[in-house]
């Protein structure tokens, strides 16, 4: 057996050895007799088998003559013994039941042995007497009492087994006390009188007591907390168990080990091939159930109360040792193991070099909507220094750098800031000041709260970011520093000791795995610090002459995209805000084109996952498709311009006056005008195929709406004012961040104006509004003669190839909308017009 199978042995042998050892010097006693009590008290009651006589005043001034007649009385009522628990003269011969008497006694000095203390001249009747004594309290609690006491010539009887009349060859045993259980108490007067009728009292013994043996003095499981039972009451209860065969004794000390032994012997077994802290619950809370069981069991059928309190320990104890044995074994792997992960982790830009981490402090708060933050540093000589600002400054403090610096080390070391309003009142807004750690100083951010407060989503994410920064700080130090780090280190389970010997030995394959991926990816940490870069977003570092563990998120989506500094902070914004992805056109390098798409999870303003991806996608592959497309359009345009500018040609033959009668004309006119339209259409759809491949991408990023809308409205003037349509429109004077592709969406407007407005009559009126609210903007077209809602939604659902005209881009414009966050709806009605609404997702 190797060393760690011998410990788990021999250490659980040891803990059930000290828990004997405890259970036989009585540490446990209390507490199992307060379980005793607890499962006894709430029993059924029997049968009485004894009466209580109380020799009441009455009976006392009777006469001499008095306890004569109540022995009679007793006999003449079936009881099987009576017994005088105070003094009486000696008991006359006139009855025949056994007749017993109460005496003291004390115990021979220097010696275990009793002798009872007869009254003068009952030397020769000792067999009436029996020894009045109470078995000594446990913990202030009457719960035990002993059947016989060793005496010089042999064992001296206890009143109560000697009333009781049944042999116990325990000296000592527990009295079962249910709350339910009756004890008759009746007057000796009564008895005396009559009362009662022949035989009511039989099978029973009757236990004489003086008025003053039944006062409340003991505290018994009856009444734990006072003094409320008396002497006569408690011996009667012994008796009451001794006749009904229920006394119960405890478990001899050889029991005790034994059941101990089997326990922790059971417990070894259990975790020899498991996972202690899996079962750390479990195994301790199913043996208690089952030791509770055992014990009721035992106490119930053979009387026996095991050692409880021991027996419910052992478990816990057991579990608790393997545990810290599995800890201790943990520490060893860790140590061995865990230098390989250290190496992989010491690489990435943030951790590598500690000055650079506090350069994200601000862009991270901006993007979290901090219009003004103060990053502090606390010198050792208690100077504050500033080692960033926003739109602030040090000098903003209404405090001194004396009185600051206290607080501040009371505020090192908190994962929460306080407020700090007061701090800075020209700011004219509530602020909180936060300890973010430090590298070579400790570091303090004071920033404005954001819009919302600390419950909003802003609040959220600038506690996530603290965290984040605080993690990273801890995580350099402790990486830098390995005698701090083996100071501070904690055990902990062996998954996690598995998964960092995952991380040392498979981290280089993994690594080139990422590199086998066909896009390009790149992982940026919350605050925008790079974390991967596969092989291939590498190479568009390198096209882009830019370093991938220097540059930044914000930084590389503005030498990638064409986006301004203002549209990529909202972009991010509304990332890390809400989750998802966008999609934006990237600028080319090289042959290749490509459409980056930035995406994070949901759970990013909750802190859960604090990461942001950035993926280049090769769209090279969507050449072929669209140059496949222009071919057959190319082949479908020059075959259908033919026929119709066939068509035209006899229309204008047919237009001659010399062909044919006069009413021919008008026909033949709306055959031409209905071919120039057709061609029209070509030339548009040859516009479309001969676009860039890059709008062939559902893409989405912040646009100005507003921007978007008077395109539209500018490509469908011509059109409007042809037809004699009036245009109402409706716009702020600014917009704001909407996200969408610009090009999709114009296209969709364009293509709702002008079905709206080739469907009104001339002189009517077309509504267009555009409606910025907090979180959307909705562009809203209404006008038109209308058309049935049923012919409506069967032109707007209808597939992308099966729709025709402006129908097609609007039907196409619908399902990119819901990529975008968006939707649009749509209604109709004939004679009452028809119109769209289009609502997308607005950032700022």
């Amino acid at each position: 057996m190797t060393r760690e199978g011998i410990a788990s042995v021999v250490f659980p042998v040891l803990l059930v050895a000290a828990l004997a050892l405890l259970q036989q010097w009585n540490v446990f006693r209390d507490v199992d007799g307060r379980l005793f009590d607890l499962s006894t008290g709430l029993e059924r009651g029997r049968d009485p088998a004894v009466v209580v006589v109380e020799r009441d005043t009455v009976f006392e001034s009777s006469g001499p003559t008095r306890f004569g007649k109540l022995d009679n009385a007793l006999a003449r009522l079936g009881v099987e013994r009576i017994g005088y628990l105070d003094d009486r003269p000696l008991p006359t011969s006139e009855t025949a039941v056994p007749i017993l008497v109460g005496a003291a006694a004390r115990r021979i000095p220097g010696t275990d042995a009793w002798t009872m203390i007869l009254p003068p001249g009952t030397q020769d009747s000792g067999s009436l007497f029996a020894a009045r004594i109470l078995a000594p309290s446990e913990y202030g609690i009457y719960r035990s009492q002993s059947t016989v006491l060793p005496g010089l010539d042999g064992s001296i009887p206890v009143f109560d087994a000697a009333l009781a009349g049944t042999p116990h060859r325990d000296r000592r045993f527990l009295v079962r006390m249910p709350a339910r259980q009756s004890i008759p108490v009746i007057s000796a007067s009564q008895l005396v009188a009559g009362e009662l009728i022949r035989g009511e009292l039989s099978r029973t013994v009757a236990l004489v007591a003086a008025s003053d043996s039944l006062k409340g003095t003991l505290s018994t499981p009856l009444a734990p907390g006072t003094r409320a039972t008396s002497e006569a009451i408690f011996r009667a209860h012994a008796i009451q168990d001794l006749r009904a065969g229920r006394s119960a004794s405890r478990a001899r000390a050889w029991e005790a080990w034994l059941l101990l032994g089997v326990v922790g012997l059971l417990l070894v077994i259990a975790f020899r091939r498991t996972d202690p802290k899996r079962l750390a619950i479990v195994v301790p809370v199913a043996a208690n159930v089952l030791v509770l069981g055992t014990s009721w069991l035992a106490l119930e059928f053979a009387g026996r109360l095991l050692p409880v309190t021991a027996l419910l320990l052992a478990p816990w104890v057991i579990t608790f040792q393997r545990i810290l044995a599995r800890e201790l074994r943990q520490d060893r792997r860790l140590d061995s193991v865990a230098s390989r992960a250290v190496q992989h982790s010491i690489h990435r830009s943030a951790l590598r070099e500690g000055a650079r981490l506090p350069e994200f402090v601000e862009p991270a708060g901006r993007l979290a909507g901090i219009t003004r933050s103060v990053l502090i540093g606390l010198c050792e000589d208690g100077s504050l220094e500033q080692v960033s600002a926003h739109d602030a400054s040090l000098d903003d403090l209404v405090v001194s750098p004396a009185k600051l610096a206290p607080q501040l080390r009371k505020l090192r070391g908190r994962h929460v800031g306080r407020d700090a309003t007061q701090l800075v009142p020209s700011w004219n807004t509530e602020a909180r000041i936060t300890w973010i750690g430090g590298a070579e100083q400790d570091l303090f951010w004071l920033f404005a709260e954001p819009p919302g407060g600390r419950t909003g989503k802003q609040g959220h994410l600038v506690r996530a970011i603290s965290a984040s920064f605080r993690e990273l700080f801890r995580w350099r130090a402790d990486l830098n520093a390995r005698e701090r780090q083996e100071e501070r280190f904690m055990p902990i389970d062996e998954r996690v000791a598995s998964a960092i010997s995952l991380v040392s030995t498979e981290s280089d394959q993994i690594r080139r795995g990422f590199d086998t991926i066909e896009t390009a990816v790149m992982v940026f940490h919350l605050i925008g610090s790079p974390l991967h870069a596969n092989a291939g977003m590498e190479d568009i570092y390198r096209e882009a002459e830019l370093a991938v563990a220097d540059t930044s998120l914000a930084e590389l989506l503005a030498a990638l995209t064409e986006l301004d500094p203002v549209r990529i902070e909202a972009m991010l914004q509304d990332l890390v805000f809400n989750g998802g992805e966008m999609r934006v056109p990237m600028r080319r390098f090289g042959p290749s084109q490509r459409v980056l798409r930035v995406a994070a999870p949901g759970s990013m303003a909750r802190g859960a996952d604090r990461v942001i991806v950035v993926e280049a996608i090769d769209i090279s592959e969507l050449h072929s498709a669209a140059d496949l497309r222009k071919a057959v359009a190319m082949f479908i345009d020059l075959q259908l311009r033919n026929d119709l500018e066939a068509i035209l040609l006899a229309a204008d033959l047919a237009k001659d006056p010399r062909v044919g009668p006069e009413r021919i004309v008008s026909v033949v006119d709306r055959i031409g005008e209905a071919a120039r339209r057709a061609t029209g259409r070509l030339d548009e759809v040859a516009g479309l195929v001969r676009g860039e491949t890059r709008d062939l991408v559902d893409a989405s990023y912040p646009v100005d709406a507003r921007k978007i809308v008077v395109e539209a409205l500018e490509k469908t003037a011509e059109l409007a004012e042809e037809l004699g349509v009036l245009m109402d429109v409706a716009m702020p004077a600014l917009s704001g961040f909407t996200i969408a592709e610009p090009r999709a969406l114009a296209d969709m407007l364009e293509a709702m104006l002008r079905v709206v407005i080739a469907d009104t009559p001339q002189g009517e009126t077309v509504s267009l509004r555009l409606e910025e609210q907090d979180a959307r903007s909705h562009v809203r077209i209404s006008g038109g003669f209308g058309v049935g809602f049923g012919r409506l939604v069967w032109l707007l659902t209808k597939s992308e190839d099966q729709s025709v005209g402006e129908y097609r881009l609007i039907n196409r414009g619908i399902a990119r909308t819901a990529k975008w966050g968006g939707s649009v709806s749509y209604w109709g009605r004939e004679a009452d017009g028809f119109g769209f609404n289009v609502n997308l997702r607005r950032i700022g």
